[in-house]
């Protein structure tokens, strides 16, 4: 008896259907509460990590006003104003973020995206989309890398008054990617063949699978 395995081409497009051959592989629910909760903790320390390091760059590009920027006021009318400030921000980050993801999703399928709201996140899907492995990977990248970047050149190149604004905006998005940095990082484990189906509060990936083995003539 041989075996006789041939690895399916990798699909080159997002399909409603699973192609023949495909199996799930591995799967990540943030349902879970013990991944909710580590991914909480993680994304404790990637705040005080993208802190340090926005920070740094702020100082770096804009010395005075970024230091300016980063003296805190803790005096009652200062300190409600800012209260104010990091809620606004934080309501547009969580908008954006997922706006960029839905984004993503729409530009490769051609489909309205779903969005909603779980305990402690928020999300975009294409739950009845089965992604490519590289595509997914831009998606699930996208929302760190242009809030990063446009937040760097407003802190670059913006008014004083806004550094502080694009500091938080900046770090809290970074931080609250942690999920999305978790399934990127799971899903560069697989072969380039794997293909990904995102339900929201559960990311599916598929690998081809193979044949049976064949008795030698």
């Amino acid at each position: 008896m041989c075996y006789h395995y041939r690895m399916l081409r990798p699909a080159l497009r997002p399909t409603h259907s699973l192609p023949e051959g495909y199996a799930l592989r591995a799967a990540f629910s943030a349902r879970e509460r013990r991944t909710l909760l580590l991914l909480n903790l993680a994304g404790l320390a990637l705040l005080i990590l993208f802190g340090w390091r926005f920070a740094a760059l702020a100082l770096r590009l804009r010395p005075l006003d970024a230091a300016a920027a980063l003296s805190f006021d803790f005096s009652g009318a200062q300190l409600l104003s800012a209260v104010i400030v990091v809620l606004l921000l934080t309501g547009l980050m969580l908008v954006l973020h997922e706006a960029i993801h839905g984004l993503g999703f729409w530009l490769a399928t051609g489909a309205r995206p779903t969005f909603g709201i779980g305990r402690g996140y928020a999300y975009a899907a294409a739950p009845e989309w089965y992604l490519p492995r590289s595509r997914y990977l831009w998606i699930g990248l996208a929302p760190l890398l242009v809030i990063s970047s446009l937040a760097v050149l407003v802190i670059a190149f913006g008014p004083p008054v806004l550094i502080g604004p694009a500091l938080l905006l900046a770090v809290m998005n970074a931080s609250g990617a942690v999920g999305d940095l978790w399934v990127v990082y799971l899903l560069l484990r697989q072969p380039p063949g794997a293909l990904v189906c995102d339900r929201g509060d559960e990311v599916r990936f598929y690998l081809p699978q193979p044949p049976p083995p064949v008795d030698s003539p």
